[in-house]
């Protein structure tokens, strides 16, 4: 699905060109279109026709280039929407317009599921269509009709000088009737030019706001079938697919988790050796210091040799202690 391409963008630079170009004409050739629509020559009912015809025309191209104004906003709000679906993110329609095409079929999709209904996306795009189809009923009246006024012009013109020609044949001398015929034809001519100009411009632009419209359109279906529908909908074999991948990321947990096991139990092998000569430094400085204590507690004669955690040798009465008495701790004599 292309997103950057936007024809109702490009329609709308284009109608900006054709204003200047038009406006260019006008400066250049401003005698020239005097002279063919104000001089003389030309009737009041030929003025009222060529300003119904102009009138008519920027009628529908103002409203044509509302609708382009409209699909360009629906065209960036859908991009928007497609980078969040990209994305995966939380909730992609909470930064969007809620009257946007895109976020309104983003809605009624997840209604439906919401009801456990299945989505049927070819209902919802033929909703879709006439809706906006709908919506187009002036343009498609101008269109049909544009050209309509130009032909009426051109026979009533035409009308005013037959009128004028059977009054000269009656009274072949009076100029009166003369100059009917004469405004007559002029008339007619400048209709014709009118309608067939305002035709020309505004068919084009309405053949481009139909490609604008039908662009609009599948970008959304396209969108629906590729990023709305496979997050909520699920076939047959949508599911056996999901379940192979699921297979495979639980293989892929699972030899992961076997290999952090195995490094568990290297780090808890290595702790508990740690934690052994710990404790072994721990008990050997811990018996030395009992040893000491011993010794300086019962006036033991220091030895030179002393092995650490070996069992103190059997104290023998001495014949010293016997006679002067226990006096190791202080003053204490037994």
């Amino acid at each position: 699905m292309n997103t950057n391409k936007n024809s109702a963008r490009n329609t709308l630079v284009q109608i900006v060109f054709l204003l200047i170009a038009i406006a260019s004409l006008l400066f250049f050739f401003k005698d020239t279109i005097a002279t063919l629509y104000a001089s003389d020559n030309i009737s009041l009912s030929a003025i009222l026709l060529n300003g119904f015809i102009v009138v008519l025309f920027l009628l529908g191209m103002l409203r044509m280039v509302i609708t382009l104004l409209r699909y360009v906003n629906e065209h960036q709000t859908l991009y928007r929407l497609v980078s969040y679906l990209q994305q995966d993110a939380q909730d992609p329609i909470a930064r969007l317009s809620p009257d946007a095409l895109s976020v309104k079929r983003y809605q009624y999709i997840h209604w439906i599921n919401q009801q456990g209904s299945a989505v049927n996306q070819a209902a919802l795009a033929s909703t879709l269509n006439a809706d906006e189809s709908s919506r187009l009923t002036l343009i498609r009246f101008v269109h049909s009709t544009l050209i309509l006024a130009g032909v009426f012009g051109t026979v009533v013109s035409l009308s005013l000088a037959l009128i004028g020609a059977s009054a000269l044949l009656g009274s072949p001398e009076s100029t009166h009737e003369m100059g009917m015929v004469i405004a007559g034809m002029s008339s007619a001519l400048s209709t014709t030019m009118t309608a067939i100009v305002c035709f020309i411009i505004y068919a084009y632009f309405y053949l481009r706001l139909n490609a604008a419209r039908v662009q609009l359109l599948s970008g959304i279906e396209d969108a629906t079938t590729l990023y709305m529908l496979p997050k909520i909908s699920h076939s047959e074999e949508s599911l056996i697919h999901h379940v192979a991948d699921l297979t495979a990321a639980l293989n892929k947990s699972a030899q992961h988790i076997l290999e952090v096991e195995n490094k568990l139990i290297t780090v808890a092998d290595q702790l508990q050796q740690t934690v052994n000569d710990l404790q072994k430094g721990v008990n050997q400085t811990g018996m030395n210091e009992v040893i000491e204590l011993i010794r300086e507690g019962f006036r033991l004669p220091t030895t030179e040799k002393t092995t650490p955690l070996a069992a103190p040798p059997s104290v023998q009465p001495n014949k010293e202690i016997k006679q002067k008495g226990f006096t190791g701790f202080r003053g204490f004599k037994s």
